[in-house]
């Protein structure tokens, strides 16, 4: 076994191009010391071992290469570590990794194949090289160091239900990716003019605008595609004006509902994606529009339950 002084080891830490943002020098040492509860790392000529860290981009991974080596430069060890995710979230089996590696590194090799090899005046055999399986980190792992993400995008889409008819509208959307949290979506939303007749020459006009605010849980989660649910509330301005009458008389309704819906994604290529939306609402204010006089009827009500769709692109900030 090797003793205290001989678990001493050197570590260096390098970054290639586009892995700023992984685990610096200070924060791995700390880490791996703080599991292994005594001191590690020690300067290169006090040290009897060496861990080279190396992180690297390979397509759209991130790679931490770990290598162990003696004095001689000979390897003792080796790691690869991937993730798909913010580079943090190789944070923790990075530093178990190397952990595992300085607490009780590989046995070199016994002698004895070597000293019988001198004997007979031939070289020893070299070991064929291994190259080590990556460990792949799932993508729900978590990144405490990943930033928000913020997604902005437009949509058209069509409702049955808050209006007379089936009506397109325009939406625009903006939606925070928050650490550790569900991802929020806000969104403005403004309908086609849509129309209740009480005759052929007589009815009203109907104009609805809304805001709405959800959160966005995603059940599955991909770098190129994602599916997941909508639960949120809207609020609406809706807008009525008579036409045909004796008395065109106007008014502005505010309405509520909940809503709730499923939601999918597909990056066409980054930033840009696909995204589409199918839910459900329930107003709380249902408002009754009747005409007036002595031939009076209702031109409309929303409905109890109301159905929307949308599809649209969505444009990554950062």
């Amino acid at each position: 076994m090797l003793t205290e002084a001989a678990l001493l080891v050197s570590l260096s830490v390098t970054h290639g191009q586009g892995t700023a943002d992984c685990a610096t020098h200070a924060q791995l040492s700390s880490a791996v010391e703080r599991r292994l509860k005594r001191r590690v790392f020690v300067p290169a000529e006090q040290a009897a071992l060496r861990v080279d860290v190396t992180f690297s981009k390979r397509g759209e991974d991130i790679e931490a290469k770990i290598l162990l080596a003696d004095e001689q430069g000979r390897s003792r060890g080796t790691r690869s570590l991937l993730t798909s995710s913010h580079c943090s979230a190789l944070d923790d089996s990075l530093a178990l990794s190397v952990a595992l590696l300085v607490d009780e590194p590989p046995e070199p090799p016994p002698a004895a194949a070597a000293s019988d090899a001198e004997k007979n005046g031939a070289a020893a055999p070299a070991a064929p090289p291994r190259t080590p399986t990556p460990l792949t980190i799932p993508p729900e792992v978590v990144a405490p160091r990943e930033p928000w993400h913020a997604l902005i995008g437009a949509a058209v889409g069509a409702a049955w239900g808050p209006l007379p008819q089936v009506s397109p509208a325009l939406a625009l959307q903006l939606q925070l990716l928050l650490h550790g949290f569900a991802p929020i979506l806000l969104q403005a939303e403004g309908f086609w003019p849509s129309d209740a007749a009480r005759d052929a020459s007589s009815g009203a006009h109907f104009r609805l605008l809304r805001a709405g605010l959800a959160l966005c849980p995603r059940l599955l989660s991909t770098p190129q595609n994602s599916l997941g649910f909508c639960a949120g509330q809207k609020l609406g301005w809706l807008e009525v004006e008579g036409y045909g009458f004796d008395v065109d008389a106007s008014d502005t309704r505010l309405g509520f509902s909940f809503s709730l819906g499923a939601e999918a994604r597909q990056v066409l290529w980054k930033p840009l994606a696909l995204r589409a939306y199918l839910g459900g609402e329930i107003p709380l204010i249902r408002d009754r529009f009747t005409s007036a006089g002595n031939n009076a009827v209702e031109l409309f009500q929303p409905s109890p339950v109301t159905l929307a769709g949308e599809i649209g692109v969505e444009v990554a900030l950062w």
